[in-house]
């Protein structure tokens, strides 16, 4: 997947490929997976990645395409999850960008273990 992360672009919405959607539905293993690709040259790129996290968050917090989150509370707790973890944004300076990509890290590490 992460081969062809960027390849067939949605046509209405650029950030997303077959990939990421895959990726998204694939949970903490999904994000893991693209942690790298948040540090890519190419903005598309990181873009696309932003777009798996923000993915598999909203999916932790009861988000699907059909209904949205199930309720307000759920979508203000993956909003301050997205905070938390440095409010990743692709077109951020590299600092900032590498200080959010070390908490993402970490919060999947500890996520991962909490799971076993």
């Amino acid at each position: 997947m992460i081969r062809r992360f960027d390849d067939q672009p949605d046509p209405l919405h650029f950030d997303v490929t077959p990939s990421v959607l895959r990726l998204m539905e694939l949970d903490l293993a999904g994000a893991l997976a693209v942690l790298d690709l948040l540090n890519s040259p190419e903005l598309i790129t990181r873009r696309r990645a932003q777009r798996v996290l923000e993915g598999v968050v909203a999916r932790r917090f009861g988000w699907n395409s059909s209904q949205g989150y199930p309720d307000e509370a759920s979508r203000e707790k993956a909003l301050a999850l997205l905070k938390q973890n440095g409010d990743y944004k692709a077109d951020a300076a590299l600092g900032r960008r590498r200080g959010s990509i070390l908490k993402w890290k970490q919060w999947l590490r500890a996520q991962q273990e909490s799971e076993q």
